[in-house]
């Protein structure tokens, strides 16, 4: 059963930020009493979608964006801890306020413990004490979000930083080691970077960082993960390998991307990457190792020219796999300011 409410008791028309809440609870006495509680408040507008399973909650946070899950465990199709973890897991970023008897306050904490940010006991709240779980429980959950972002992501590109990317890394590695998959590592350092910095200043820099990331994103699938590690150098984590042509496609997408110039304020800007990879669990089925061997591969491709992208030499390794190079012509590092007829330009030997 799915019904929405909208209350808003102190203005109709506006005064505030509408709270999408979604409210799962089995009884009809529980749930008309919260529906009572968001009506009374004078302090909060809010739009209330009323469910009764587990199966149509699901349903409704894919649906929709909901600021506030309310949730009551106990449920015709899933009840107990079980009950949070499932919504919990599908929706990891909306808030949820346990509904509880007095009885099963134990588990109310346990799901406290694991995510929940607040829990209220049945018979026990007023429409005052349910307005502030619901505002504490959002500013909280913005709060970890916060936090989180700041802990995992770059603040300049908005990518996964260093941290992120070696527990993605972790847990990439576990799943493929688990359903006998491949997985590549790509290394990527951009050529001409420091050139760009130096000419244009650091703004300039930050700004095709910002560009090359955004690029970066859409060479890629929606499962595989691109992330900053530091300064110029980026990572690419492509899951699921099945053959050689795979990393090359990749490869080959993310240098035309490089390669492509990057207009930036006024100036065109030519720059380009060189590229190593190493693939588990044929070179390693060890991370740090993997991590090393892309590394390596990367460095090497500088030492070949640049602009190319290497697989990490593993002497094991036998047909398909024998094309281990991949080049895409000399490299050039160019800033070209538009309306002008002079270029800087700086070429690097092979």
């Amino acid at each position: 059963m799915q019904m929405k409410h909208t209350a808003d008791k102190r203005n109709e028309e506006g005064g505030g930020k509408m709270i999408n809440v979604l409210l799962v609870e089995e009884n009809p006495l529980d749930m008309q009493l919260c529906i009572e509680n968001l009506a009374d408040n004078g302090e909060s507008r809010s739009k209330l979608t009323c469910i009764t399973q587990l199966k149509d909650t699901i349903k409704c946070l894919d649906q929709d964006k909901y600021d506030i899950v309310i949730l009551d465990l106990s449920l015709p199709d899933s009840s107990g801890f079980n009950t949070f973890i499932s919504v919990r897991t599908h929706a990891p970023n909306v808030p949820i306020i346990v509904l509880t008897e007095i009885m099963d306050e134990d588990l109310a904490v346990k799901a406290l413990q694991n995510g929940a940010q607040d829990y209220l006991i049945k018979g026990q709240m007023d429409s005052n004490m349910l307005d502030r779980s619901i505002r504490y429980a959002i500013e909280r959950n913005h709060a970890r979000q916060k936090e989180h972002r700041l802990a995992y992501f770059d603040a300049l590109t908005d990518l996964p930083n260093r941290q992120l990317f070696l527990d993605r890394l972790k847990q990439t590695l576990s799943h493929a080691d688990r359903y006998n998959e491949k997985v590549a590592l790509m290394f990527i350092d951009l050529d001409g970077f420091k050139m760009v910095n130096d000419s244009l200043g650091h703004d300039m820099g930050d700004r095709l960082l910002q560009a090359v990331a955004k690029r970066l994103e859409e060479c890629l699938r929606k499962s595989d993960t691109v992330a900053r590690i530091g300064g110029d150098e980026f990572t690419c984590i492509l899951q699921d390998i099945e053959k050689p042509g795979d990393i090359n496609i990749v490869a080959r997408k993310v240098i035309s991307a490089l390669t492509t110039p990057f207009n930036l304020k006024g100036n065109e800007i030519s720059i380009s990457g060189s590229i190593g990879a190493s693939l588990f669990p044929d070179d390693t089925e060890n991370s740090d190792e993997l991590i090393k061997n892309a590394d390596t591969a990367m460095y090497r491709a500088k030492e070949r020219g640049k602009n190319n992208f290497q697989f990490f030499a593993n002497p094991s390794w036998k047909l398909p796999w024998k094309d281990k190079s991949l080049k895409a012509g000399k490299w050039v590092a160019k800033i070209s300011k538009r309306g002008s007829r002079g270029t800087v330009s700086t070429h690097v030997p092979r």
